[in-house]
């Protein structure tokens, strides 16, 4: 699975998130707390753990863990909230396009990392349930030392730093914090790339939990972190310190923890060997390209719009596409479980079953993404005045292209997910490669199109892409059928239409004199995200887009076991 889209400037624990949602494809449905440690685990008597029973149980299954994956975000996404406008307040909306440029450079660094753990993830997972750990241990152990020789390309980055910032045209007076910057994060990659198999041992061993509250944790410590050191006069050296110590910190407790739940699984030379090569090139380095593909593409545009458009426009494109992530949430918490769900649906055989997962999958995806990217669409400009005091003209556009972006490559993320499930690895590294060439053909003429024009190309782009796996999943789920989504689609759009309605009637509502212009956008995106909260049930029962199995199911998802039992004793 590719990391995750317009993310370019991650921090190292959003960065290490993305990763950590890279599911297993033996089983789902994984209810485990994460406030202790189990015990090491054992394999299976019948070599499947806990998988769901029915497509109902799946569907549940994977409501939940996408609820879960979602609570992780939503820390996320406060830490931003905080850190983002202190950042501007104290480097300028440059200086903070200039961050977002290391951060992209770091990612690249990571050398498209986010694919290997997905494929040492799913070895971990397979012999948690045949018991094979000496496959494991060899295929981790030799996969490792290939990201080792991998990763010593990093030493001339740090090397040649000063170079390469300049290249990507940072301005003089953020040359030096920017190369120091770049040459100590191109070091930590280096370990954080060799390490990556003590995180895909954790979140192997179905405790994707217990990843994700480390990576809570090292957001909230690293805005906590970044906010002191600028309090204090620290740059962007001292920001990128403390994201080192965070990388460094992960790996720790990814270690001890690996070490502690599924001892079985050895990460050492004794275990590195000739033999599993051939494997791991061909599923590993399947995936691999694919992330590599990835953190190219994602590198593309920041760069361009730094260079060719200045730091300014820079810092704009950094705040719509942190703003889109955002927003995009719900739907990336998703994607973990929907691809084990699928994987394990394929393996079953059943194309009935994989025809009605395709088409929820794509239905929850059109559910979750149509609306709150149509809402920052109208509402945009508002969220980041109210959230950064900013107020740049071109932001209203910017937005909008870039929310159009974000819807095609949501679907063109799907495709990919669900081609991945069917063990298929071809057409998903075309259709990288196929994005890269569009984007390239497009930002080749920068200087003559205009900001906006790139960002409409950038869209453009993401539509190729988008259509071009519809095709894929066409060709490897014959009962699948684009044509099947139609009904659906239109229902779901007039209910956001009617949603959106009842928002731009709230803002008709008058409010009492408040002399902060930034409090009084508060307060009206406040009331405005009131009434839509407040209309969207009734939309979506007027316009009949849920079925009442997908209700049932939906409460289900959203109400403790508990909660329900007892509604139906007192029943």
């Amino acid at each position: 699975m590719a990391i995750r889209p317009y993310e370019h400037d991650m921090s190292m624990s959003e960065q290490q998130s993305a990763t950590a949602e890279m599911p297993d494809v033996i089983g789902s449905g994984i209810e485990t707390r994460s406030d202790e440690f189990p015990e090491p685990i054992e394999p299976s008597e019948n070599g499947m753990k806990n998988v769901p029973g029915s497509s109902r149980e799946l569907a549940v299954s994977i409501g939940r863990n996408t609820l879960f994956g979602m609570v992780a975000k939503v820390a996320q996404v406060a830490s931003r909230l905080v850190t983002i406008p202190i950042v501007i307040a104290h480097l300028g909306l440059g200086g903070y396009g200039i961050w977002s440029i290391i951060m992209t450079l770091a990612a690249y660094m990571r050398f498209g990392s986010f694919g290997i753990k997905s494929a040492f993830q799913k070895y971990v997972a397979e012999a948690t349930g045949n018991g094979d750990f000496e496959t494991a241990s060899k295929r981790l152990s030799t996969g490792s030392a290939g990201m080792l020789l991998l990763s010593v390309a990093s030493i001339p980055v740090a090397i040649f730093a000063g170079a390469l910032a300049k290249a990507a045209g940072v301005p003089s007076e953020f040359l030096n914090p920017a190369t120091k910057s770049i040459a100590m994060l191109a070091l930590i990659m280096v370990l954080s790339n060799v390490g990556a198999a003590y995180e895909a041992i954790v979140t192997g061993a179905h405790r994707i939990d217990l990843a994700r509250n480390f990576t809570t944790m090292f957001t909230l410590a690293e805005a906590v972190g970044i906010v002191g050191c600028l309090h204090f006069g620290g740059g962007l050296f001292a920001m990128a310190t403390v994201m080192a110590v965070s990388e460094v910190g992960y790996l720790l407790c990814c270690y001890v923890t690996a070490k502690r739940i599924l001892p079985q699984v050895k990460v050492n030379a004794t275990f590195v060997t000739k033999s599993v090569i051939r494997e791991l090139v061909r599923f590993a380095g399947s995936y691999q390209l694919v992330n590599v593909l990835e953190v190219l593409y994602l590198s593309i545009l920041p760069v361009t719009v730094l260079r060719a458009f200045g730091a300014n426009s820079s810092g704009v494109y950094a705040i719509t596409t942190r703003i889109v992530t955002s927003a995009l949430m719900l739907w990336e918490a998703f994607l973990l479980p929907i691809l084990s769900g699928g994987a394990m649906v394929h393996a079953s055989g059943s194309r009935e079953e994989m025809r009605r997962l395709i088409h929820k999958s794509f239905k929850l995806t059109l559910g979750v993404c149509l609306f709150p990217l149509t809402f920052i669409g109208c509402f945009g400009p508002a969220i980041v005045f109210a959230w950064t005091g900013q107020a740049d003209p071109t932001l209203r556009v910017a937005l909008w292209l870039v929310c159009i972006a974000g819807f095609f490559s949501a679907f063109s993320s799907l495709g990919l997910v669900l081609y991945r499930a069917s063990g298929n690895a071809l057409l998903d590294n075309i259709r990288q490669g196929l994005r890269i060439f569009v984007l390239l053909s497009i930002v080749a003429f920068a200087h003559k199109l205009g900001f906006y024009d790139v960002l409409a190309g950038l869209a453009v782009t993401e539509f190729v892409g988008m259509v071009f796996m519809l095709f894929a999943v066409g060709q490897t789920f014959h009962a699948f059928h684009p044509k099947d989504l139609i009904g659906d689609a239109l229902r779901l759009t007039s209910a956001t239409a009617c949603v959106l309605l009842v928002g731009a009637v709230a803002l008709l509502i008058p409010l009492p004199h408040i002399s902060s212009a930034r409090l009084l956008t508060v307060v009206e995106l406040c009331k405005v995200a009131l009434a839509c909260l407040l209309a969207a049930w009734p939309a979506l029962w007027l316009t009949k887009s849920l079925t009442s199995a997908e209700g049932r199911a939906l409460k289900q998802i959203l109400l403790p076991t508990r909660v329900r039992t007892g509604a139906q004793v007192a029943s």
